[in-house]
């Protein structure tokens, strides 16, 4: 039975003298990335995304936080790089996805499927039906328009999540994927072949799981600090 865990963070919440820390474990590469950020909370989006990486992966295969190293790749997802000794077998179905919103990470992994994530903060003030027509087919359109105002909103983040997560997922191999219709007969669409994806619960937000193969349970963990050491002690490490 194939699984997930989705790992959620504030990264407003981040002191300066944390990010300072924190910033230590990046490699010259990631910090040369980090220090380009010029909007704050996008600069502690990134710091906080990758520290967060290396901490799931950690816990997810078993080995030192700092045992993790990560690779830029322009235009790609990081590649995660375990030490020489590590099992292959292992680091090659080791999963893993991340996303941002609003200051807030999120990173989702599995041992047993690739996955694709989106998080999306709700904002009422945005004209949802005109935002639709420009982003979503004629049919996706035509069904977020039809829908009673109060539902529009949560609608048009979970469709946009919807397909930024399954975007992610089908982008693995680096081609630029042809995303299916996710409205189909004004039947919202949920799973197709070779995917199928998941709403998460978030207040305010929109969080979306995309997996290659159906999931049978996903663990989500709400981080309540802003360190690695905060967040091992929250999980009932000694």
């Amino acid at each position: 039975m194939r699984s997930a865990v989705l790992w959620l963070v504030d990264a407003n919440a981040v002191s300066d003298a944390d990010a300072a820390a924190l910033s230590a474990c990046l490699s010259d590469a990631e910090m040369s990335r980090y220090q380009r950020f010029v909007r704050r909370v996008r600069q502690r989006e990134f710091l906080l995304g990758r520290v967060l990486l290396r901490f799931a992966a950690s816990r997810a295969v078993g080995i030192a936080f700092d045992a993790i190293d990560i690779v830029e790749r322009p235009g790609l997802a990081p590649l995660l790089q375990f030490p020489m000794a590590f099992p292959l077998s292992v680091e090659r179905e080791f999963a893993f996805s991340l996303s941002h919103s609003r200051g807030w990470v999120a990173c989702a992994t599995s041992l047993d499927t690739p996955l694709g994530l989106d998080i999306e903060a709700l904002d009422a003030s945005r004209d949802i039906d005109a935002v639709g027509l420009a982003a979503f087919s004629a049919g996706e359109s035509s069904w977020l328009s039809n829908l009673p105002e109060a539902d529009k909103v949560a609608a048009f983040y979970g469709l946009w999540s919807d397909k930024e997560a399954l975007y992610k997922l089908m982008s693995h191999t680096g081609e630029r994927p042809e995303l299916p219709e996710l409205v189909m007969g004004s039947v919202r669409q949920t799973s197709g072949p070779g995917w199928q994806a998941q709403a998460c619960a978030l207040p305010d937000f929109a969080v979306s799981l995309c997996s290659r193969h159906p999931l049978a349970s996903i663990e989500q963990i709400h981080l309540q600090a802003t360190t690695p050491s905060a967040w091992s002690r929250q999980l009932g490490d000694a």
